[in-house]
């Protein structure tokens, strides 16, 4: 491996936000100037590093590369709309839980940990108490805070909020941007699992440069780079096939459809599923080769994601826990979050219905996983808050990809509406 490499390498390693600079890294990787200059350009242009006019060059994320989501007091402070009194300095430490301050100064002592938000009123020894104990304080209901409170928040960094708003206004939004961050975090994208540094192709190689390559890797199909790096297109056994060994493979490769790291798996697997590709190449945001991703990587990381995911409050994860199955329909209650402004079931709540309906009739019946490939939806009748609707499925048509799927949804008795869906079966 070059000194070249090998500091691309050392800086893709580093942790976010670390600093990098020419003379660091010629005196820790024992290389000329020049050669950490050249390397660190290399990177800013791979999206490794960036410049930023306060801090110098510094390690970032690469776009759709997961970082663990930070939900830091600067950004508490934006969510309760308060007011920063003191302890600037430890705007950018992770907030790790919050408490209120409702009981005796004794009892409420054993509540606090580092890095802990205290929500209080004007409450001097509680403010003073949660500062000891290295936790950040949010007064509520705009009191004014004793000058002293806000020199020892400035002398421990520690920092000190002031809001207009109440404490129970000010737990919700906290709550609420901490669901947030779970469900960011819960969902996979490209970047969480793809293949970094596969072997690729140049555009000049040829036929017996790809045979070669598929008898060393076992694999069949691989990305074609020009002399940037750039992705230009796919080649597989099946485009070779009957061509000359001298044939260069720019004539009978096809044109590549790529992911980004920062696209989900799940808009990466239907699209691959929809198309009929076995692997996509994954490129950074300049289009340079990052690496390639699997179709069975995705359906196994959307498995995983399913069975270990410990978030439940979206949209969906509520439409799904109101379903419950009854012989051979599926009934659900309307419920006041599911309707539209004139006060019948939403289009979008019936689509999601269906979808989560179809669902289950193939993963119970035939073990199948499912996407949706179209949705025709006829309204006959309006359902209403508390109404309970009855969703009848029917598999009218099947083949070993796909399937038609007919659903009516009825309320006592009568029809409200019809639906036929077509799926592709993975």
């Amino acid at each position: 491996m070059s000194k070249h490499e090998e500091i691309l390498n050392y800086i893709e390693g580093l942790e976010i936000g670390k600093q990098v600079s020419v003379r660091g890294i010629a005196n820790r990787m024992k290389v000329a100037d020049g050669t950490a200059y050249r390397a660190i350009k290399e990177a800013e242009i791979l999206g490794l590093v960036a410049v930023n006019d306060r801090s110098g060059t510094v390690r970032v994320a690469v776009k759709g590369q997961k970082v663990a989501n930070r939900l830091t007091f600067g950004k508490l402070a934006e969510i309760a709309n308060a007011d920063v009194l003191g302890g600037l300095a430890g705007l950018e430490v992770e907030f790790s839980k919050f408490v209120i301050s409702a009981m005796k100064r004794e009892s409420f002592k054993r509540y606090l940990s580092p890095n802990g938000l205290v929500i209080v009123g004007d409450r001097k020894e509680i403010q003073n108490l949660a500062l000891r104990e290295q936790n950040a304080v949010l007064v509520t209901g705009g009191f004014d805070v004793d000058q002293e409170v806000v020199n020892y928040a400035n002398q421990l960094g520690i920092p000190l909020l002031r809001t207009a708003y109440d404490t129970f206004t000010v737990a919700n939004r906290i709550s609420h941007a901490l669901a947030n961050e779970l469900i960011k975090k819960d969902i996979i994208t490209v970047g969480d699992v793809f293949h970094q540094k596969r072997a690729t192709l140049r555009e000049e190689d040829t036929v017996k440069d790809f045979l070669d390559l598929v008898k060393k890797t076992n694999d069949s199909r691989f990305a074609v780079v020009n002399t940037y790096n750039v992705v230009v297109g796919v080649v597989a056994m099946r485009d070779v096939t009957n061509k000359k060994n001298d044939t260069p493979l720019n004539k009978v490769m096809t044109r590549a459809n790529v992911a980004r790291a920062s696209m989900t798996v799940a808009s990466v697997s239907q699209k691959m599923i929809y198309e009929g590709y076995d692997m996509m190449p994954v490129v950074y945001e300049n289009y340079t080769y990052a690496g390639i991703i699997t179709k069975s990587d995705l359906l196994q990381s959307l498995q995983k994601a399913q069975e270990e995911s410990q978030v439940a409050h979206t949209f969906s994860d509520n439409i799904a826990n109101s379903l419950v199955e009854k012989g051979s329909a599926y009934t659900v209650t309307v419920e006041p979050f599911m309707i539209n402004s004139v006060g019948t079931i939403a289009n979008g709540v019936f689509a999601e219905l269906i979808t989560q309906v179809v669902q289950r009739v193939f993963a119970k019946k035939r073990r199948r996983n499912i996407i949706i490939e179209a949705l025709n939806m006829h309204m006959m009748g309006a359902a209403a808050i508390d109404n309970v609707l009855e969703i009848y499925p029917k598999v009218i048509g099947e083949t070993r990809i796909g399937a038609m799927v007919d659903c009516e949804i009825y309320h006592v008795n009568n029809i409200v509406a019809k639906v036929l869906v077509n799926v592709q079966l993975t």
